[in-house]
């Protein structure tokens, strides 16, 4: 009895080990702080301390998934795991954009608001809000009520509309520069290293599958989206093919 409890035991102290390892900047080599090492066959999860080091419980055949923010995730087999594991900077594939000469968006934003548009020798009045002889006629007078439409109400009906475009334009941007951010958290590269997905298809349907919130996506960390993730693709892996 006591030799096979010594057996099963042997057995269980080989299968299992704890890996350490530092995390560090290829290009400098500074350790990484609160970057995430995940297990793909167990689902378990540590971070890496101020000192870029780690610790994790796996076998040797598992596979870990190293990442963070701004940096290529690296999966690799647990018994190639060597002392130092150097991390290379992220080069992020976006939409095309303008490109403003301004240190932040609150700064265009400022400038934006407080733009003047020089009057010419020719006409004094700024043409922003000049109206042509034929637009004032257009505006017939309301003599019944209160109301009385006229060129001056039809000159702020302009002026209120250019101030309009303005704050819808600022909105645009806001949430073009919002969009961008989160496609670098939850993006088709990510379901492709964490899934075993590979056509565009199939990671489009899994990504409409999942249906993360933006909220979610812009406060979780890396590893609550990578284990959310795995929970979506064991749901999506036993719908019927003609759901996916």
């Amino acid at each position: 009895m006591s030799c096979s409890f010594l057996l099963i035991y042997y057995n269980l102290s080989a299968q299992k080990v704890i890996k350490i390892g530092i995390i560090l900047n290829k290009v400098d080599s500074t350790p990484i702080e609160n970057a995430h090492v995940i297990n793909f066959d167990s689902n378990l999860g540590v971070k890496s301390n101020i000192n870029g080091e780690f610790r994790i419980t796996a076998k040797k055949e598992d596979t870990l998934l190293i990442s963070f923010i701004g940096f290529k995730s690296l999966k690799i087999i647990a018994s190639k795991i060597l002392k130092y594991i150097y991390l290379e900077k992220e080069i992020y594939s976006l939409d095309s954009y303008t490109v403003l000469p301004y240190k932040n968006f609150k700064e265009f934003k400022d400038a934006f608001v407080k733009l003047e548009i020089p009057d010419t020798a020719r006409n004094k009045l700024n043409q922003s809000f000049v109206l042509s002889v034929e637009e004032l006629r257009s505006y017939e007078p309301v003599t019944s009520g209160l109301v009385a439409r006229g060129a001056i109400s039809a000159l702020a009906s302009k002026f209120n509309k250019r101030i309009q475009d303005k704050i819808n334009y600022e909105k645009l941007l806001e949430r073009d520069q919002y969009e961008a951010f989160i496609s670098t958290r939850f993006n088709r590269q990510l379901i492709e290293r964490v899934t075993q997905l590979k056509d565009n298809k199939s990671i489009k349907s899994f990504m409409e599958y999942c249906d993360f919130t933006n909220s979610f996506i812009e406060l979780s960390s890396d590893y609550e989206i990578i284990n959310q993730i795995f929970k979506c693709y064991d749901e999506y892996n036993v719908l019927p093919v003609v759901s996916k």
